[in-house]
């Protein structure tokens, strides 16, 4: 759009845009400074709030996870002592049982009763018998010798409510039990219990077993411990029940804040307790309460005491908890973190109001003072506008002239010139423009002289092209009387003229030349020097020559003053129709692929003797094959497995040698017509960078020389 205005308009904008761009600068800058003193007023006060907030929130997180832990070490020892009081039960009775058993003469004892004969609810001793255990005089011996411990359990029963009752069993079969219940069970046997076994596999002192439920509901644990005859050995174990649902129940009780509470877990993290627990559906794993977290799992069951925090029953949760030494039982003790960090919460809404009236009251104060500023830039608009017609006169005037005068040049007439009025600046341009049509009518004219040139040269490249391609043998089928082979060959110049070339010729009635090769170079340089070489090669072949010593004659002939350092690559083979010998030379070029009949085609790899023109007295050694009816040769130059495409990737042996394969059963024209189609499928829009020539050969038959 500007470059369609006129000057005058042009000078008027910069005019505007300096003057008012200046003024708006200032202005935006102020406002700007305002807006940052506002941004950083209210960026102070968020962190003002946010400090405060976060610096109550910590101090009230450290304060409540410290009573937490505190309350529920607290817990933890006042359960921790009852149930070091019970064993201390269990202890003292061992101890009494021992000494009893040591000093069984100071002791008479007396007859006790089986269950079914005591009444139900009186607390008594009784005894019975394992199944298979008769009752011998040794047996009741040790009966009556038990009898003495009513005097000890019957205290200890009634000054402990948790224990249910004291029992004993002995490896004799004997089951002594001091309770207030007469059930009875004939198969009860006492060695075959848990709590007996788990006593008899501790090494020393009394064992804990697992919580479970009693008769009547209640969760009970057993504490067992082993005792010692008057030999030292193993006698039996003494074991009482315990009721520990009314301490676990007075933990639950417990009431922390308006969300938390507190549980029980075994040392398997199952609830022993929880203000859920009586539930119908109540899941008892902690994990299933915590989710995924399995680190606070590990953390709990690793550690004596702690704290966590732990989405627990989808909600964001403290748990501290402390460990009871005696059974290995976990006490919990939860809260809400929201709960903890609701007085931090309050205080930064009330920061974040105050500071919003802050702000709205600046907002209204710089809302005014753009109103001021967009008056003021109004008036001072209309002067300058004012004053910029004004200036702008002055200087469009002497350009619009020049204009005029342009447009005449436009118009083909080169002979005008520009009339200099001035020394300004439009006269300097006016001055330039009379140079340039100076210039511009020499340009034409050296144009003029190189196009016809550049025209010669694409017309003398084009009669070259020609003259390369009729060298080379072009009549398909070349040798129509020899139905014996077929032969075809093709070659594409990367440029107007290229280095590569093939031929085959007939060295007498029995013998076929064929040539492939690949001069170093390109264009011009490289077709010359393929035309030396190729008529060197064939003029040594047709002497009748063996391929390894025509290509040495060619290497010396070729090194004479080749001051430019030119070399070429050569395969070359002499083919006998009557036998299907091949015998080759390759000095340096492409390995040829050769298919059997029936086969598929394979690189004939063997070592490579030197270019041919690099050095000379160079020597080549001559290889030799045996091309039988249906066999195909394929020869190349560099330039189909060298093909590239835009990706920079080649199209190599592999997939050469694929394409080939594809068209196997083809006669030679087809197949390097498919080759070729493969190679520009794969090279896509990519430039052709070097020569592609190509040549296939067919053997149908041998030839019979007596018919000729």
């Amino acid at each position: 759009m500007l470059k369609n205005m006129k000057i005058g308009i042009k000078i008027l904008l910069v005019i505007l845009l300096m003057s008012l761009g200046t003024l708006l600068i200032i202005s935006v800058n102020s406002y700007l400074q305002m807006m940052g003193l506002t941004r950083e007023f209210q960026e102070v006060n968020t962190e003002l709030g946010d400090t405060a907030s976060e610096d109550s929130k910590e101090a009230l997180q450290e304060q409540m996870e410290e009573n937490l832990v505190k309350l529920a070490q607290k817990q933890s020892q006042i359960s921790n002592e009852k149930l070091i009081r019970l064993r201390s039960v269990i202890d003292g009775g061992v101890a009494y049982l021992e000494n009893l058993y040591a000093n069984q003469e100071l002791f008479i004892g007396h007859d006790l009763p089986f269950p079914y004969e005591t009444e139900d609810g009186v607390a008594c001793a009784k005894y019975m018998l394992a199944p298979g255990v008769q009752s011998t005089d040794e047996i009741q011996k040790k009966v009556r010798l038990l009898s003495n411990c009513e005097y000890v359990f019957g205290p200890d029963l009634e000054n402990n409510s948790m224990m249910d009752n004291l029992y004993l069993g002995t490896h004799d079969g004997i089951y002594y039990r001091y309770s207030r219940s007469n059930l009875y069970n004939p198969d009860y046997d006492p060695r075959l219990r848990a709590w007996f076994l788990a006593a008899i596999s501790e090494k020393e002192g009394s064992v804990w077993l697992d919580t479970y439920q009693d008769y009547y509901g209640k969760l009970c644990v057993t504490c067992a411990g082993k005792f010692r005859g008057e030999n030292g050995g193993v006698e039996g174990v003494l074991a009482t029940d315990v009721t520990v649902q009314d301490m676990l129940d007075e933990i639950v009780a417990t009431k922390i804040g308006e969300s938390g509470y507190s549980f029980v877990l075994d040392s398997q993290l199952q609830y022993l307790a929880h203000p859920d627990f009586s539930q119908e559906n109540f899941d008892k794993s902690l994990r299933n309460h915590i989710g995924e977290d399995t680190d606070v799992l590990k953390e709990i069951r690793a550690n004596a005491s702690g704290i966590v925090r732990a989405d627990l029953d989808g909600t964001e949760s403290y748990i501290a908890y402390a460990t009871l030494e005696e059974t290995g039982w976990k006490l919990g003790v939860c809260i809400d973190v929201d709960e903890v960090v609701a007085p931090s919460v309050e205080l930064k809404q009330k920061i974040d109001g105050i500071t919003s009236g802050a702000q709205q009251m600046v907002s209204a104060t710089l809302s005014t003072v753009m109103i001021r500023f967009i008056i003021f830039f109004a008036v001072v608009g209309i002067f300058v506008i004012m004053l910029s017609f004004a200036v702008s006169g002055t200087i469009t005037r002497p350009i619009q002239k020049l204009a005029r005068n342009v447009e005449n040049i436009g118009q083909g007439n080169l002979d005008v010139r520009m009339e200099v009025e001035s020394g300004d600046e439009v006269g300097e341009l006016a001055q330039t423009f009379n140079r340039m049509l100076e210039d511009l009518q020499q340009y034409i004219q050296n144009l003029s002289r190189v196009t016809a040139e550049k025209e010669r040269i694409g017309a003398e490249l084009d009669v070259a092209t020609n003259i390369q391609a009729s060298m080379l043998p072009c009549i398909f089928p070349a040798f129509p009387e020899y139905s014996e082979f077929d032969i075809y060959a093709s070659m594409n110049p990367a440029k107007e003229v290229g280095g590569d070339f093939y031929d085959f010729f007939l060295v007498d009635r029995e013998h076929l030349a064929i040539v492939m090769a690949d001069v170093s170079g390109k264009g011009v340089p490289a077709a010359l020097f393929m035309v030396i070489a190729k008529t060197l090669i064939k003029n040594r072949a047709q002497l009748g020559e063996a391929p390894d010593a025509a290509l040495a004659a060619v290497n010396d002939q070729l090194c004479e003053n080749n001051e430019a350092d030119m070399f070429v690559t050569v395969w070359l083979g002499v083919y006998e129709m009557t036998t299907g010998r091949l015998v080759y030379a390759n000095a340096g070029h492409e390995c040829p692929a050769l298919m059997r009949a029936g086969g598929e085609y394979e690189l004939i790899r063997e070592s490579h003797d030197f270019v041919v023109g690099g050095m000379e007295g160079m020597p080549y050694t001559s290889h030799e094959i045996t091309l039988y009816p249906g066999d195909k040769l394929f020869l190349y130059t560099d330039g189909v497995p060298e093909a590239t495409n835009a990706k920079e990737e080649l199209f190599g042996e592999e997939r050469m040698l694929a394409a080939l394969n594809a068209c196997a059963a083809l006669r030679p024209q087809q197949t390097l017509h498919k080759v070729r189609e493969a190679v520009d499928e794969f090279v896509g829009e990519a430039d052709q960078f070097d020569d592609l020539t190509m040549l296939a050969m067919e053997v149908r038959a041998y030839t019979d020389t007596s018919h000729r």
